[in-house]
């Protein structure tokens, strides 16, 4: 994992963009990330995959996956 000084010492910062599905259960699957950088798109997983169970989507009272797209921005000060 990259921490905060080996990123700024690489110069290492951009927007990773992240799509997952809320799963029938609640849960979170497929995640699919696109990033500068394999260490970003790493924190970026790490990110997603910590996300609590949510409430899955409805479609006429049956319960549905529903995609989600997400960019999560990284940068330096």
């Amino acid at each position: 994992m990259l921490d905060a000084r080996t990123a700024q010492e690489m110069h290492i910062e951009g927007r990773v963009f992240t799509q997952f599905m809320i799963q029938k259960d609640g849960s979170i699957g497929n995640i699919l990330l696109r990033g500068p950088d394999k260490s970003l798109e790493a924190e970026a997983g790490r990110i997603i995959s910590k996300l609590p169970k949510m409430k899955p989507g409805k479609q006429r009272d049956q319960k549905v996956k529903v995609a989600f797209n997400i960019p999560i921005n990284f940068q330096l000060q």
